[in-house]
C-alpha cells in the first residue's frame, strides 16, 4: 500500500510538471514534446542490498527524453530519465525513480554519463550514478554503471534505444 501512495504522488507530480512546461511551449507555438527526443530503456543489475540477503539480481524499465535546450556547455548533453526497479528476484523492494542525467563523448563511440536524482519505494532517497556508454548504432546504446541509493547500490547494464 505504502509504494502505491507514493507511485500516484510522483505521477500527480509529473502531470503538473507537465501542465507548466506545456503552458511554456505552447506560448512560443512549439509542440509540447518531440518524440524523436524520447528514449526507452531496459537493464539489468546487480544489487548489493544491505540485510539478510546481499547481492541480488534485479531489473528496470525507464524512459528518457533529451533536453537539448539545457545543455551545460559544448559536448556536454543533458536528459531527464523516468523509470521502475525492481532490486532483486529473491528481495520483494522495488522503487520508481527519477535522474536528471548528463552526459558526453570520450572518444568515437564510447561515452561517459552521471545521474542525480531520487528513488522513491522501498528504498526512498537520494540516488546518484556514473558510467560509460557506448553506441552501437545511431538509435541504439549500451550503458555500464555505478549507481548509489541509500541502502542498495547497483551495478547497472541497461540497453537504450532512441525513437
Amino acid at each position: 500500500m505504502r509504494s502505491t501512495n507514493k507511485f500516484f504522488a510522483v505521477l500527480a507530480a509529473t502531470l503538473l510538471s507537465v501542465t507548466s512546461i506545456s503552458q511554456v511551449f505552447a506560448e512560443e507555438n512549439k509542440p509540447l514534446l518531440d518524440k524523436s527526443k524520447f528514449s526507452l530503456g531496459a537493464g539489468l543489475s546487480l544489487n548489493s542490498v544491505s540485510g539478510p540477503v546481499d547481492d541480488e539480481l534485479g531489473f528496470q524499465f525507464f524512459g528518457a527524453y533529451n533536453l537539448t535546450q539545457v545543455n551545460i556547455m559544448e559536448g556536454v548533453y543533458s536528459s531527464v530519465e523516468f523509470g521502475v526497479m525492481d532490486y532483486g528476484f529473491n528481495n520483494d523492494s522495488t522503487g520508481i525513480w527519477g535522474t536528471y542525467v548528463i552526459d558526453g563523448g570520450i572518444n568515437g563511440r564510447f561515452g561517459w554519463l552521471a545521474r542525480l536524482g531520487l528513488d522513491i519505494g522501498d528504498d526512498s532517497g537520494l540516488m546518484l550514478g556514473a558510467g560509460v556508454d557506448f553506441a552501437v548504432s545511431k538509435k541504439l546504446d549500451m550503458r555500464l554503471e555505478y549507481v548509489i541509493r541509500d541502502e542498495v547500490d547497483s551495478l547497472q547494464f541497461n540497453v537504450i534505444y532512441n525513437l
